[in-house]
């Protein structure tokens, strides 16, 4: 049997090798096994666990960032494309109100267009002011031409009135000799034998037609006098609208100079303020925190210059929290929020306005105002956190929320473990919105529910609330 064992080594050394081995670890752990005296170890019965709690009927508390503006913190942005030409109020002075902190120009050499736009203006202004006086001199010695006219048409008419009488008489006059001479042709021409007549018939007749022709002129002139001299006829009334419409297109050319006056001063003051654009100036008495741009500068409407603290005693710090509509509408009233500074410091306030509608895109705005000993330890535009009581009351109790951390969630069911009578109990809920670390309880749990916070806990621990 030796034998046969050494020559299976012989021919199977590795494998020889690995069984020996195997062999060797069986031995160990059956030695360690049965070589080990077995340890009793006690588990307490009933031990204890400390817990802290949530009782629902707390408000809890979801913080949100705010973000600081102040009313004498402004921050100066250029109101048109330019180069800064001109710094004129370095940091640290003290400005008026209307002093201009920065001077813009429309090339890199201080053209400024706006100025001399501005100079046009002015001269429009100044020459249509100038000759207003002298045009409406003009206008009224106009005036006073189309009135003298149409009186110069009513004399005229009464003179020509007068020559009617005269020429009636010339008519008639006229009228008889015709008649005369016609009673001399017919003597003439009745006497006329063998045309003894004949001579002094014909310069009788020729006589009669230069008579008849002047009484046809005499007619005709008494028809145009009657015309011309009538006041209801088309030449007075004629008269009387040219006068009309020349007083009036006089007029009107009054009003126009006045107009034109207006449209010049208004035009002057658009080229003031879109020169004053080139200029930024100080909209209240203060000082100059802050220059953003230095000369030669290119600037667009919208880039920041300049920032000017006004009086602090006048100052109203403002910090406000932009949060969902939703949480805005449960902010409690009956609870403070808590605004804490990045110095460290906290106060309570109550809101001073909530926003009833979107204000920045689909947030609301949530007010606070900052008390003035914390006016230097915020900035303009800078951010405190703001913790907001959530939930509203409805027939004494409020929405009852809880910390998210506290609930259990299986694939079809959640739950949360409260403590009754020192024991941890599971307690199924159905939960609603989730807002911030917090979520709510829609059913499940009712006020005085005391909530176990801790994840260490199984249904059936005896629990010891932590009152720390």
């Amino acid at each position: 049997m030796k034998n046969k064992v050494l020559a299976y080594v012989d021919k199977n050394p590795n494998r020889s090798f690995y069984i020996a081995l195997g062999f060797l670890f069986v031995l160990i752990v059956f030695s360690n096994i049965l070589g080990t005296p077995r340890q009793k170890v006690e588990k307490p019965a009933n031990a204890l666990k400390q817990v802290e709690i949530y009782t629902i009927g707390s408000v809890p508390k979801l913080d949100f960032s705010a973000q600081i503006e102040k009313s004498q913190v402004v921050t100066i942005t250029s109101l048109a494309p330019g180069v800064v030409q001109s710094i004129n109020k370095p940091v640290g002075s003290t400005v008026k109100k209307g002093e201009a902190l920065i001077t813009l120009s429309s090339n890199y050499q201080g053209g400024n267009a706006s100025s001399l736009s501005r100079v046009l203006a002015q001269k429009q202004y100044q020459s249509a002011v100038d000759n207003n006086g002298l045009q409406k001199d003009i206008i009224a010695k106009q005036k006073e031409i189309a009135q003298k006219a149409e009186a110069n048409a009513d004399e005229i008419r009464d003179i020509t009135e007068k020559s009617i009488d005269e020429t009636n008489g010339l008519i008639d006059l006229n009228s008889d000799i015709i008649s005369s001479l016609d009673q001399n042709i017919s003597n003439l021409e009745s006497t006329n034998v063998s045309g003894a007549n004949d001579s002094l018939i014909l310069q009788t007749k020729q006589l009669k037609s230069q008579y008849f022709a002047g009484l046809n002129a005499a007619r005709q002139a008494l028809r145009m006098v009657e015309y011309n001299a009538d006041n209801e006829n088309p030449p007075a009334e004629l008269s009387d609208l040219q006068k009309d419409v020349t007083i009036k297109q006089l007029e009107l050319q009054e009003k126009m100079l006045d107009l034109n006056r207006e449209i010049a001063g208004f035009q002057l003051k658009i080229a003031r303020t879109v020169e004053a654009m080139m200029i930024p100036a100080a909209p209240f008495y203060g000082s100059v925190e802050r220059i953003f741009v230095k000369i030669g500068q290119s600037v667009n409407p919208g880039t920041p210059l300049a920032v000017l603290s006004g009086d602090r005693q006048k100052a109203v710090v403002t910090a406000v929290a932009y949060i969902p509509q939703e949480i805005a509408n449960k902010i409690s009233k009956l609870e403070e929020s808590v605004v804490r500074l990045s110095s460290g410091d906290s106060f309570k306030a109550q809101p001073v306005y909530i926003s009833k509608d979107t204000v920045n895109s689909s947030l609301s705005a949530v007010y606070f105002n900052i008390p003035g000993k914390y006016y230097d330890k915020v900035t303009e535009k800078g951010y405190v956190n703001v913790a907001l009581p959530i939930g509203y009351f409805d027939s004494g109790s409020t929405i009852p929320y809880i910390p998210i951390d506290a609930v259990y969630q299986t694939k079809d069911q959640n739950y949360v473990f409260t403590e009754k009578d020192g024991i941890a109990e599971s307690t199924l809920v159905e939960l609603g919105d989730v807002f911030g670390s917090f979520v709510e309880i829609k059913k499940g749990l009712n006020t005085g529910d005391k909530v176990i916070k801790n994840r260490n806990i199984i249904s059936g621990d005896h629990v010891s609330v932590n009152t720390k």
